[in-house]
């Protein structure tokens, strides 16, 4: 019945913007249809959108939370840190030789991260 997840939807107050900065966070190009005011990214297989918060939807940390497997955590979390996203929860230690965190981007929206840390790293916790 179900194949996989076709889109990630982020409710954002300046979709331009956010999909700007996601655009720099993953270093691809923002893909714009006919319409200009609908446009996204694609990471990978994977579609991210940028819709409009409203009441009914507004930005923000209570809903759910993408994870991206990640080939170099610390790399990752260093980067959307200087892009001005700051650390919400983590970094947490999931057992298997690899960790998570989930940072808040510039709109209030969660995004999260999985993969392994380099030795030194390990090492200092």
């Amino acid at each position: 019945m179900f194949k996989h997840v076709s889109e990630i939807m982020y409710f954002v107050s300046d979709r331009r913007a956010a999909a700007e900065w996601y655009s720099n966070l993953f270093g691809i190009e923002i893909t714009f249809l006919e319409n200009p005011e609908h446009f996204f990214i694609r990471v990978g297989n994977q579609e991210v959108w940028f819709h409009q918060a409203d009441s009914k939807v507004p930005s923000g940390t209570a809903g759910h939370v993408a994870y991206w497997q990640v080939d170099d955590f610390d790399a990752v979390l260093e980067r959307v840190t200087q892009l001005g996203a700051k650390l919400y929860r983590g970094p947490l230690d999931r057992q298997d030789g690899s960790y998570m965190c989930q940072v808040k981007d510039p709109y209030g929206n969660l995004i999260g991260f999985i993969g392994s840390r380099s030795r030194a790293e390990k090492g200092n916790e």
